[in-house]
């Protein structure tokens, strides 16, 4: 792009921007992000490494706090390579990994992307979804897990163990749910280059489990399954699923669901490789529409990097602080935003 093209950008109404960007080539149709950019918080975040390896801490995905006092004493990150999830703290600007704590004992680790907590329990999520291009199987995936935690201190009543699981609960009932999904059930079992189905966010509220789709991705939304919480752990209950398909954008999937006091941030970003810029939305939980906040200005994160994790931090009636992480970066190269509502 030219100078003179950016700077016609630039100076155009936030109203006309899209046009603009469509006019110069760089975005398809149905292009409906948020235009305005927000710079990251002048923080140097730092931390530990997490467990295992170097493979292990570039691939971090998903993570929640337990909101006790002092803030962020327990906090939970999954490992979309791993069997395991590591519980860390937030101390100022540092991060400070803990126990690790076993999700499987299966063959193959569960793919676990997303991390969310309420009402005592931890719950992290695997993909539901195939490998990228289906040749291989994935069954490990198709789970969800529940730690127990006190909600006062966070802690476990149990000793996590990172070699055999102990104290977490798995259940397989989200399949049913996905399966018979309006809109999605035909991306079910899918592989992902395909549009297929692959869960990428958690968050719970208000006893209702929202999970969030990378895709498929149709006509400009991405979908939203959400279910009873309690049920998904009672052989027999009642899920009371249902699916809310939130214009996004084109080519735009969910990659994190973060709970506030009044409802779930969206972190958005490509459902595969796209040019999809990664924004942050508000939807209130129940209606299907969803509120653009900003995008945000990655210009200096690696290319490959992928944003997959949206941890709040602070939050007001005019604001909300989140910590945002990446897979592709070693501990998550974690970064904070202050978007406006």
């Amino acid at each position: 792009m030219s100078r003179n093209s950016a700077h016609l950008i630039r100076s155009r109404p936030a109203a006309n921007l899209a046009a603009g960007l469509l006019f110069l080539g760089l975005v398809s149709p149905g292009f409906t992000q948020p235009a305005e950019k927000v710079a990251r918080e002048p923080i140097q975040w730092t931390s530990k490494d997490f467990e295992k390896n170097e493979t292990a801490r570039t691939n971090l995905s998903g993570a929640a706090c337990v909101p006790t006092k002092p803030k962020f004493t327990s906090c939970l990150i999954a490992n979309d390579e791993k069997k395991y999830a590591q519980f860390f703290k937030i101390d100022g600007d540092r991060l400070k990994p803990k126990d690790l704590i076993r999700l499987s004992d299966e063959k193959k680790n569960p793919d676990a992307e997303g991390v969310a907590y309420a009402d005592g329990f931890f719950y992290v999520v695997g993909s539901h979804g195939r490998s990228r291009h289906g040749d291989s199987e994935n069954d490990s995936s198709y789970v969800v897990f529940r730690i127990p935690v006190d909600p006062a201190t966070g802690f476990p009543a149990f000793e996590p163990d990172e070699d055999k699981v102990v104290g977490v609960e798995s259940s397989a009932r989200l399949r049913k749910a996905l399966r018979k999904g309006e809109a999605i059930k035909e991306f079910y079992d899918e592989p992902l280059a395909e549009g297929g189905i692959n869960i990428e966010g958690i968050a719970v509220r208000n006893g209702r489990m929202h999970l969030g789709l990378r895709g498929p991705s149709i006509d400009g939304s991405a979908f939203v399954l959400s279910v009873d919480a309690s049920a998904v752990f009672a052989k027999g209950g009642d899920l009371d699923s249902k699916v809310t398909p939130l214009a996004l954008g084109k080519n735009a999937g969910i990659r994190d669901l973060a709970a506030v006091s009044d409802g779930i941030l969206i972190l958005a970003g490509p459902t595969r490789n796209e040019m999809v810029p990664y924004s942050v939305w508000f939807w209130d939980g129940k209606s299907a529409q969803a509120k653009p906040l900003r995008t945000l200005d990655l210009s200096d994160v690696d290319a490959g990097a992928k944003a997959e994790t949206l941890l709040v931090l602070e939050e007001d009636t005019a604001q909300v602080r989140v910590l945002v992480m990446f897979d592709g970066i070693e501990n998550g190269g974690p970064m904070s935003f202050r978007i406006p509502r």
